[in-house]
């Protein structure tokens, strides 16, 4: 969701609270891991500080995420929760301070950016190991001179 800065500062005292759904495919399309994302409920507040001028934004996203599951590359469901926050302002002070794109701020990138935080490096099905069963390979002891193949080199 996009806000430019003259809207913040209107509506800080009346509607500071917001809520919507984002869908972020065109996001997805960068990274191999995420097969699918379900849109993203997204909801907050926000609130506008004076010296320096800061925006801050109080958001939580809750989204469901499609991965292969890393031992049988079925599909599994991620449901991710979470709540964050992002301050926005002009002068970078620090790296907790993003900064503003013209006169708007756009949340999307930013909270494409925190999903991809909380995505799990990797996930397994539940039934992954049902059908799973371990081999072992066994190694015939050779006997020493054929074992070494320099044994039949001479000095």
């Amino acid at each position: 969701m996009k806000w430019t800065i003259p809207e913040l500062k209107k509506l800080r005292t009346t509607a500071n609270k917001f809520a919507y759904t984002a869908v972020f495919d065109a996001f997805r399309r960068d990274d191999d891991d995420i097969l699918a994302v379900s849109p993203a409920e997204i909801a907050g507040s926000f609130q506008v500080l004076r010296d320096p001028e800061r925006f801050v934004f109080s958001v939580s996203v809750s989204v469901t995420l499609v991965m292969a599951c890393a031992i049988t590359l079925e599909d599994v469901e991620v449901p991710l929760t979470f709540a964050t926050e992002l301050v926005f302002g002009n002068e970078s002070v620090d790296d907790d301070v993003l900064p503003i794109d013209g006169i708007t701020i756009d949340l999307d990138p930013f909270i494409w950016g925190e999903i991809m935080v909380e995505k799990p490096m990797r996930v397994v099905s539940e039934h992954a190991y049902d059908h799973y069963s371990e081999t072992r390979a066994t190694i015939e002891a050779d006997e020493p001179e054929t074992a070494n193949p320099f044994a039949k080199l001479k000095h």
